[in-house]
């Protein structure tokens, strides 16, 4: 008579493809996250960026627009600034700020690229003493910076 041995050592071939087939659907569902973790701080990490830039802009503006003459400054449909300056270095000299109004584009302070990838600028000068800058990236989704200048000088 053969006697069965109850204590096999071993797996069976269900064990094991059970055990395959849930460790390759938690090896997916971990593969997801990691790559929706990855896109998340990358994309952070340009609108970080991106901020930066503008902020940079920004206050380059700022610091020329602050020179201008009150009385000297010719907005262009909102997308173009020219206005004279008082800057020591710069005095009675021409400056102008510029973007070509498409998207992507180049914001140009004279003439020299000061931001890339623009999706809006625009300035204002609701009176003399006061100018609008608004400034929007194209990879910022949507955030635009808005600043206000206040001009030093009074009208030549």
């Amino acid at each position: 008579m053969k006697s069965h041995y109850r204590n096999r050592l071993g797996f069976t071939l269900i064990e094991v493809v059970a055990v395959l087939i849930l460790t390759s659907l938690v090896s997916v569902f971990c593969a997801m996250l990691l790559t929706t973790f990855t896109g998340v701080f990358i994309g952070n990490k340009e609108a970080a960026e991106d901020s930066q830039k503008i902020q940079i802009a920004m206050n380059r503006l700022v610091k020329e627009l602050t020179f201008a003459g009150a009385g000297t400054l010719i907005v262009s449909n909102g997308q173009s600034v020219q206005w004279t300056s008082h800057h020591p270095d710069r005095f009675g000299e021409t400056q102008t700020a510029s973007w070509d109004g498409t998207s992507g584009g180049e914001l140009t302070l004279q003439g020299a690229v000061l931001l890339d990838n623009i999706a809006a600028f625009s300035i204002s000068s609701p009176n003399p003493s006061e100018i609008t800058i608004t400034l929007q990236s194209t990879r910022s989704n949507g955030a635009a910076h808005t600043t206000t200048v206040h001009p030093r000088y009074d009208p030549l």
